[in-house]
């Protein structure tokens, strides 16, 4: 079976490129022969494709800008006519008439579209949206089914055509680890009675970061044995850096950049904060969980990727003693607890993930 699946770009950073490489990775890809369709990785990030390629996955690596993907991905089909199943990752009204654009192109392929991002307010653009994907597409998917209504209309979740296709991740990874949580700690000069707080994802507008500077302000003005680690990188880096520095924290914060052993980051973590301005269904909320980590997230953040009892939820317009106090009262206290159970229960194991996919391709297919 053939099968085109296009993304966004190739870095690590990406939460939606971290799920497809944690899929395909994790798919039998001697039974289907996977194109992937993606932008070039940007220059701050590593790249996800020499592991991709690795397990036989073809990169057809574009420039990563929107209009210059969308017009390579028209070059493409246009001489590609032969997929089975175009399974589209999308967090976009413009992906709307780019289904169009495909069904027209490769009028026998199966199209699933696939939704990553609840990005309010609602307007009368991606009302139209709405109908347009509905027109073109044969399946749709959501990273919960907050996502999934908000990219393909109000009452997706109600067609058999639709399913929640869970952000999974792989648990012989995220899983507490006290020998990775004293390490890393170790490393970044975190004292066994200091508390961390920490952050994994882009330094950009969507995660809110200079909010999440003043929820640590707040935490260390209670408690000066807060200390402060944010993993990744991104153009909010240098004003994290001049806030942190007005309020005479810069001693006390890590930029450790983008790092590839996430899980053993997450460990040192006592309480891991999301205050997102707009999220799909976060892979990093699930990944904490099964590392064991207290969460705390913004309302913003949809709760389909709360499965434990360790994530909580605040709005931005709380007061911010109000989140300081939050964090202090759910933080852990050394060593985590695993929550495997919980998690695999409600799918999100990455192996359980890959399977149903795989039942679904082969729906699609024509192989069920």
């Amino acid at each position: 079976m053939r099968i085109l699946m296009i993304s966004n770009h190739l870095g690590v950073q990406s939460g939606v490129q971290r799920y497809v490489q944690n899929l395909l990775l994790h798919m039998d890809l001697t039974k289907y022969r996977v194109d992937l369709f993606v932008g070039q990785c940007p220059p701050d990030q590593a790249s996800s494709a020499p592991a991709l390629e690795a397990a036989g996955v073809r990169i057809i690596a574009v420039p990563d800008h929107k209009k210059d993907r969308i017009r390579a991905l028209r070059r493409h089909l246009r001489t590609h006519k032969d997929y089975d199943i175009i399974h589209y990752h999308t967090a976009s009204k413009i992906g709307a008439p780019v289904c169009v654009m495909m069904r027209a192109l490769c009028p026998k392929a199966k199209i699933i579209v696939h939704s990553h991002i609840v990005y309010p307010p609602m307007t009368l653009v991606w009302r139209a949206a709405h109908g347009v994907y509905q027109l073109a597409a044969d399946y749709f998917l959501g990273c919960g089914v907050a996502a999934g209504r908000f990219v393909f209309g109000d009452h997706i979740d109600r067609r058999p055509n639709f399913a929640v296709a869970c952000n999974a991740v792989d648990k012989a990874r995220f899983r507490p680890d006290a020998a990775a949580r004293a390490a890393t700690r170790a490393r970044y000069g975190v004292a066994e009675n200091e508390k961390l707080a920490g952050f994994v994802g882009r330094l950009n507008h969507q995660k809110n970061p200079l909010f999440l500077v003043e929820v640590f302000a707040a935490l260390a003005a209670a408690d000066p044995a807060w200390k402060l680690m944010l993993v990744g990188a991104g153009e909010m880096e240098a004003p994290m850096r001049q806030a942190l520095a007005r309020h005479g924290l810069g001693g006390r914060a890590v930029f450790a950049g983008v790092q590839s052993d996430v899980p053993a980051y997450m460990n040192a973590f006592d309480v891991f904060l999301l205050p997102s301005n707009f999220e799909g269904s976060p892979v990093t909320l699930v990944e904490a969980q099964g590392c064991g980590v207290p969460c705390l997230a913004s309302t913003n953040v949809p709760p389909d990727g709360a499965v434990t009892d360790l994530v909580h939820f605040l709005p931005l317009d709380a007061p911010l003693a109000e989140w300081a106090a939050t964090a202090r009262a759910i933080a852990g206290q050394g060593p985590h607890t695993g929550r495997w159970a919980e998690l695999e229960a409600a799918g999100y194991e990455l192996h359980t993930a890959a399977r149903r996919m795989e039942q679904l391709y082969d729906q699609l297919g024509g192989r069920a």
